[in-house]
């Protein structure tokens, strides 16, 4: 047992329940509170007996205090979801954590940072949308996104700023989530999700991800029937938040000199020129009109009608959809294994697939299935 990762998990559960640590010493009946100290810092072992007046008294498992893999730290997340029940959403939240906290552990282990200065884009609240769209625009270039920013943004944001970005299969309502942790920044992205709708929640948590510290998201992003009808003022504040994510996007996905290169809309066929300008630059059509329309380029867009753009969308061949997780993601899972860090039935099975859907998961990615995963059987 790691004796760190639990004085950790137990000084949480103190302070989730305001207790002192003079109280705990009473309710573990150890010598004093130095000694919950001790425990606390990882500098001392609990018995068997501690340990499992630990579980009894805050009503935890064995496993959610030794698990490395497990998150501790409270409102790490910022879900984009409609309509999911709360006690879903929690339990969702569980499984993605495991994730996002095996990346963190595992890249421990194998000596690898997980984390590197962002960029500093300066918005607050009382920043306007034109700024937040400038914004995206000044972070696309000075990322290096010159040419189809959104083709290229989950590469950038992983490499450049080790971003964690992981294609998911979550459970219906949700589109994603930005994660935001000590020493790791991930983003989680609905997979089945249309190619241009996937590229733009990335850019829109990579927003979330640049503006935690001054602009901290709610744990559930503002809902669409929020957006008409704002109740309270911190539902108004969640709103203007999600407000500026969005225009943030919009100029990093879609800055002006991409704008520029698409040229003018087509007289005879400005719905099929849409379509196809949204299919080149790798975004939703819906968002290029509105871009367009909102830079007053071409306001005469705004005649196009959703349901005209749909009809002939829906003609368009259907993409393939990416693998589940993704590339970095499966490569430090396969290190793992290879390493002696993590046995594949326990990949597998924190990756919810088979020992077989893991090697296939392997191969799609273009990697060599351990020795473990070729000779062992689901």
């Amino acid at each position: 047992m790691n004796n760190s990762i639990i004085g950790a998990r137990i000084k949480a559960l103190r302070e989730g329940k305001k207790l002192t640590q003079e109280r705990l010493a009473e309710i573990l009946q150890v010598e004093s509170r130095q000694s919950v100290s001790e425990i606390e810092r990882g500098r001392r072992r609990l018995s068997a007996e501690e340990l499992i007046k630990v579980v009894r008294y805050f009503d935890v498992t064995f496993d959610q205090l030794t698990n490395p893999f497990l998150l501790s730290a409270k409102d790490s997340f910022s879900w984009r979801q409609k309509n999911v029940a709360l006690q879903d959403l929690n339990s969702f939240e569980n499984v993605a954590g495991e994730w996002v906290g095996a990346y963190r552990e595992l890249a421990r282990l194998n000596n690898i940072k997980t984390k590197k200065i962002l960029p500093r884009i300066g918005l607050t609240h009382a920043s306007s949308f034109e700024e937040a769209v400038q914004a995206g625009e000044d972070v696309a270039e000075e990322m290096g996104l010159t040419n189809n920013p959104a083709h290229h943004l989950i590469n950038s944001l992983e490499e450049k700023f080790d971003i964690l970005v992981l294609m998911v299969d979550p459970i219906e309502g949700i589109s994603g989530a930005a994660c935001r942790l000590q020493a790791l920044n991930a983003i989680l992205i609905n997979k089945n999700e249309q190619l241009g709708r996937r590229n733009s929640d990335v850019a829109h948590e990579f927003f979330h991800i640049l503006t935690w510290d001054q602009m901290k998201p709610e744990r559930i992003e503002c809902s669409a029937e929020a957006w008409e009808r704002p109740s309270s003022r911190s539902q108004n504040r969640n709103l203007r938040i999600e407000q500026l994510a969005d225009n943030f996007a919009s100029g990093l996905l879609m800055p002006s000199w991409e704008l520029d290169r698409i040229g003018p809309p087509s007289k005879t066929d400005p719905i099929g020129w849409l379509v196809a300008a949204a299919i080149q630059l790798g975004v939703s059509v819906n968002g290029l009109k509105w871009r367009l329309v909102n830079s007053k380029r071409y306001p005469e867009l705004i005649k196009i009608k959703n349901d005209d753009i749909a009809l002939v969308a829906q003609n368009i061949e259907a993409e393939k959809k990416p693998e589940l997780f993704g590339s970095r993601f499966i490569n430090i899972i396969i290190k793992s294994i290879e390493g002696g860090h993590l046995s594949a039935g326990r990949a597998a099975k924190l990756l919810g697939v088979s020992r077989s859907g893991l090697a296939d998961l392997c191969k799609a990615y273009g990697f060599q299935c351990p020795v473990e995963l070729q000779t062992g059987v689901d």
